[in-house]
């Protein structure tokens, strides 16, 4: 996710915003900018790439400016990779840093355009900087309300003027966490860009505009009031920091998926419309020709193309071919066939290699990615990015859940497209996809519950997961966690497979978690395992009246349609997998023999 840092003080505000920015690279970032009041005017210095190149131009020029600036690492929404789209972006005297996605950037675009203002970038953020412009009359607090009160999306957001002594920050739905120090301020996306300067901080919430001056701090709510705010002094060194407070990168990674899924999300949704904007790349012509689809991917993203296997046939009437990405035989492709190449890195060897051996043939093909301008981009004809930032854990949490999403996304616009759904259907299905980042954070709430219970069985010698259609995938999904940070052998199976073989290995106490939130046919399976002495983990929805009386443990989940009902199944497995791993000592951000992004064949 992009970084925003700001500053006000005594000192030269260059050397400081690149030292915080540079605390904030981990979060992944195609660009880099700052801009800084120098001699009364604005100085903006900015570029594609690294931030040590920028800095390495700032120094070139003598460390120009005062001490009063902001700064941004870019990972790209709207727009490529390049010095237009970095940030910051300016209007007159104005310049902003901006994270979040503006989603009716397109309207407002258009109406400053007609007032005379020109745009220089693809960006939605440049739309803020342009918007505040129009509003300012010498309060550029006021302005930034005044502006923000017409954005509809999320945002945190840095605004400097070479006219204002000031540095007014605001948020929705994004992080930004103010550091008060002694004579100077700071700003930043999240703690550890603050750690070198001071450890006492103020978190902006949803809905709250600050304004920064060297030594003194408002914050004030969008009508103006002023808003009573709570100082709180960080002891965490550099590497807690960095988690966040979390003890480990792939529980805080775990517990970023609410907002990693609403990433994934904005800006696509049109509930109104019953529709979803993606850019494939090939008209809506070409989607109707579409016959077939083959998705190649590997390891966990495979997990995620399984899924897709079931719902693009239901959502848009195509039958799926899923292919291990290192056993993918291209002499399957004919030219009416999409093929969906899902790779968290966007640099898999296997899945890279797959689409090469496709590429003779003809066919249109799109990739589900996290990282901007990886390889698998320019391989493809359109990309979908999943947003949700850096995953630093080796086993893959949020990345799956927002390639899930995104492939939610992906299939309602082809059943759109191909009109195999009605817009009313749509319409009612993102209505609910909307919720699920709330149904998310339902789950993690239950996370002690879940902590017991895999403590409980974290002696086992063995785990199986079960279940049936959506969750099939995600029984498989489970069990890859499992093995991956606890070491524990796991199987996943289709319920209705268990009697062809598996029951062999269910033994008085091996510990089997039943899927039963989609569908009775599961319950045929669980009495099966239970009359041969199996533990049974049944997560159910709230207020099952069956499975309970059967299960050892029950664990309950928010009432979903299927399809979400599968991501927070995930969830509730990666948190099993993670305090099993806990429990037994594991090194779980760094399982043995593996690598987060596997680059060779």
């Amino acid at each position: 996710m992009c970084g925003i840092v700001a500053y006000v003080g005594a000192e030269k505000a260059g050397p400081i915003l690149f030292d915080t920015l540079k605390r904030l690279e981990y979060r992944g970032y195609d660009s880099a900018g700052i801009a800084m009041r120098s001699n009364g005017d604005l100085l903006v210095l900015k570029s594609a790439g690294r931030i040590s190149e920028l800095e390495k131009a700032y120094l070139t020029q003598g460390s120009p400016g005062d001490c009063m600036g902001i700064g941004h690492t870019r990972w790209a929404t709207h727009g490529r990779p390049s010095d237009d789209n970095a940030h910051p972006h300016t209007s007159g005297d104005i310049a902003i840093v901006h994270n979040g996605i503006i989603e009716n950037y397109l309207e407002l675009r258009e109406r400053l355009f007609d007032l005379g203002y020109r745009f220089s970038s693809e960006t939605d953020s440049e739309v803020l900087a342009h918007l505040i412009n129009h509003h300012f009359r010498g309060d550029l607090a006021e302005a930034v309300s005044e502006a923000i009160s017409e954005v509809e999306g999320s945002y945190a957001l840095a605004v400097l003027s070479s006219r204002s002594s000031a540095v007014v920050c605001a948020r929705k739905d994004s992080p930004l966490v103010i550091g008060v120090g002694l004579g100077c301020n700071y700003v930043a996306s999240d703690v550890p860009a603050l750690l070198p300067y001071t450890r006492e901080v103020v978190r902006l919430r949803d809905g709250e505009l600050a304004i920064i001056h060297r030594g003194q701090l408002e914050i004030k709510d969008l009508s103006g009031r002023p808003v009573a705010y709570l100082m709180e002094h960080i002891d965490w060194d550099v590497d807690a920091a960095e988690k966040g407070g979390y003890s480990h990168f792939m529980l805080k990674e775990i517990h970023e998926q609410p907002r990693a899924l609403q990433e994934t999300m904005a800006g696509r949704i049109s509930e109104i419309g019953g529709d979803v904007m993606i850019d494939l790349g090939f008209s809506d012509d070409e989607v109707r020709k579409i016959q077939r689809v083959c998705i190649v991917a590997c390891g966990t993203s495979y997990h995620a193309g399984l899924l897709a296997r079931y719902l693009f046939l239901r959502a848009a009437g195509l039958p799926v071919d899923v292919e291990v990405a290192s056993e993918f035989q291209h002499q399957q492709m004919r030219p009416e066939t999409l093929l969906v190449a899902i790779s968290q890195s966007g640099e898999t060897a296997d899945t890279l290699q797959a689409l090469k051996k496709a590429s003779p043939c003809g066919i249109r093909c799109i990739a589900i990615t996290n990282v901007v301008g990886s390889t698998v981009t320019n391989l493809v004809d359109g990309t979908i990015y999943t947003r949700c930032g850096p995953e630093i854990g080796v086993a893959a949490t949020k990345t799956f859940t927002s390639q899930l999403a995104a492939l939610i996304l992906l299939g309602i616009r082809l059943g759109r497209a191909r009109g195999h759904i009605s817009p009313d259907k749509a319409r009612k299905m993102l209505v609910e996809f909307s919720r699920l980042p709330g149904f998310v954070q339902e789950v993690l709430d239950e996370r002690e519950k879940i902590r017991e219970i895999a403590e409980q069985y974290a002696g086992s010698s063995t785990y199986f997961f079960i279940g049936r259609d959506y969750l099939y995938p995600i029984a498989l999904e489970g069990a890859l966690k499992m093995k991956e940070i606890a070491y524990i052998p796991a199987e996943g199976y289709a319920g209705g497979e268990l009697k062809h073989g598996p029951l062999a290995l269910i033994t008085d106490g091996t510990p089997v978690v039943a899927l039963a939130t989609c569908g009775k046919k599961i319950q045929s399976n669980i009495k099966e395992v239970r009359a041969r002495g199996a533990e049974l983990i049944a997560i159910v929805e709230r207020g099952d009246p069956n499975i309970g009386k059967v299960a050892s443990t029950v664990i309950e989940l928010p009432p979903a349609m299927p399809i979400l009902s599968a991501v927070l199944c995930t969830v509730t497995l990666q948190l099993l997998s993670y305090y099993t791993a806990l429990k037994l000592g594991r090194e779980i951000d760094k399982p043995r023999n593996l690598a987060k992004s596997v680059t060779v064949e």
